[in-house]
């Protein structure tokens, strides 16, 4: 059937176009539209100009619009930071050790006093300035070079060719294993570095501590960018994180990368935590004063030690003896200037069968990966109590937030929560075993 050389649609059996009207005239209809001079060729063609025009009128509409939410998404992220932390800036007189929101409604008898007012115009919320600021710690003048970080790498990575230690002879040992009773109050401490600006905050932590200012820097350049990821949102986790020097923690010949976002290996085939990672999961646990806290796997010590700005009760097991010596030294060295310290009870044993003289506890966090939720772990863990766990295959774990209730029948209930909301997987060390191997349904593993 030819088609209409006006505009392209089917001619019908009298040659007349039903959409246009082209050839009705000569049936006594409505005038003949005269075809355009190029001839029939060039009309067939207008019909795919058209299509083609329109399409590329929704995708560029579509970018544009892509692009409009990518900035509203970026201008809010920036507001909720500002709010965040400008409610820390302004805290002068009000409470450090709050509820896991952002509120101000805590028990007064668990209230610190920072120090430092936030007045006038030089009272700018931390990360506000997240927009113009360096993108990755260490980029700022007059500091040592920056360490490169990879800020899409918030992984574990496991060592190649390194392995746990075999304990196949170790007993349970207690490290350091102070009175039930805190040997220090967090409570009761009243000197907190202000947060109006990179430039107050370094300047106080300089007059205040023997630490070095370029590590200060790149502790509070990456406490900017995790705010500005939204991986905290309790102002306690956040004053908990710049107070705790992650470069303690870290071995010497990797101190250039001490806040890259990825975790580094510390040896005996174990990695400390990447700084953003520590501040989520620690945010998720919401962890008061007077809550007890377990932790399984301590590692380099850095975990216990943000959680111990947050605890008067701090308890960790680690199952490599040599990283758990190493680990403990580094607590005693510190704990002068650091007293908080002195509240982690320390233990050499196989985490998995918890701590049951402590037991139970408030919190749980589990710093390893594993495909199931050990038993006695739950059992040790309080009604109401929250666990952090990373569960999965050794490809990658989900990091579940486990909340644990009781009813009135005894029957325990217990929801779970994925803290990323299925946008990312973590690859965590395995959970190892005493006697050698790892945790894993159906026993222990080679």
């Amino acid at each position: 059937m030819a088609s209409c050389p006006n505009c392209g649609f089917d001619l019908n059996q009298d040659g007349a176009c039903p959409v246009c009207g082209y050839g009705r005239a000569a049936q006594g209809g409505t005038p003949t539209v005269k075809a355009p001079a190029s001839g029939s060729s060039a009309s067939r063609g207008e019909r795919p100009r058209r299509r083609l025009l329109v399409t590329l009128g929704i995708v560029a509409f579509c970018v544009i619009a892509g692009a409009g939410v990518f900035a509203v998404a970026r201008l809010s992220a920036s507001g909720r930071a500002a709010d965040l932390t400008g409610s820390l800036a302004s805290a002068s007189g009000a409470a450090r050790h709050t509820p896991s929101s952002v509120s101000d409604s805590a028990d007064p008898s668990q209230l610190h006093q920072p120090v430092g007012s936030a007045k006038g115009p030089e009272a700018a919320a931390f990360g506000a300035a997240s927009a113009t600021a360096s993108e990755e710690p260490g980029s700022a003048s007059g500091s040592a070079a920056s360490p490169s970080a990879a800020r899409s790498a918030q992984v574990y990575r496991y060592p190649v060719g390194a392995s746990p230690v075999s304990l196949r002879a170790a007993k349970p040992i207690d490290l350091y294993d102070p009175a039930v009773q805190p040997v220090y109050d967090i409570t009761k401490r009243t000197a907190f570095p202000p947060i109006t600006s990179e430039d107050a905050y370094v300047k106080w932590m300089t007059a205040h501590t023997d630490q070095q200012e370029k590590f200060i820097r790149w502790r509070w350049q990456r406490a900017e960018i995790t705010v500005e990821r939204h991986l905290v949102a309790n102002k306690n986790v956040l004053m908990a994180f710049l107070l705790t020097p992650r470069e303690w923690f870290v071995r010497s010949y990797n101190l250039s990368k001490t806040y890259d976002n990825t975790a580094i290996p510390i040896g005996y085939g174990q990695t400390i935590s990447g700084p953003e990672l520590v501040a989520h999961m620690t945010d998720e646990l919401d962890l008061k004063p007077n809550e007890s806290v377990l932790e399984i796997g301590t590692g380099s010590g850095y975990q216990s030690a943000v959680l111990s700005q947050l605890s008067n009760f701090v308890y960790t097991i680690e199952i490599v003896k040599p990283l758990a010596e190493e680990t403990n030294q580094i607590y005693l060295e510190h704990t002068k200037e650091i007293p908080e310290y002195a509240n982690i009870h320390r233990r050499l044993a196989d985490g998995y069968y918890g701590w049951l003289k402590y037991a139970p506890f408030d919190r749980i966090i589990v710093t390893t990966g594993i495909d199931h939720i050990p038993p006695e772990l739950l059992k040790q863990l309080k009604p109401g109590g929250i666990m952090l766990i990373p569960i999965g295959p050794p490809s990658g774990q989900v990091i579940l937030k486990i909340t644990k209730t009781v009813g009135k029948n005894g029957n325990i209930h217990l929801t779970r929560e994925d803290i990323y909301h299925g946008f990312k997987r973590e690859i965590f060390v395995p959970f190892t075993a005493a006697g050698g191997g790892t945790h894993n349904l159906g026993g222990s593993k080679p």
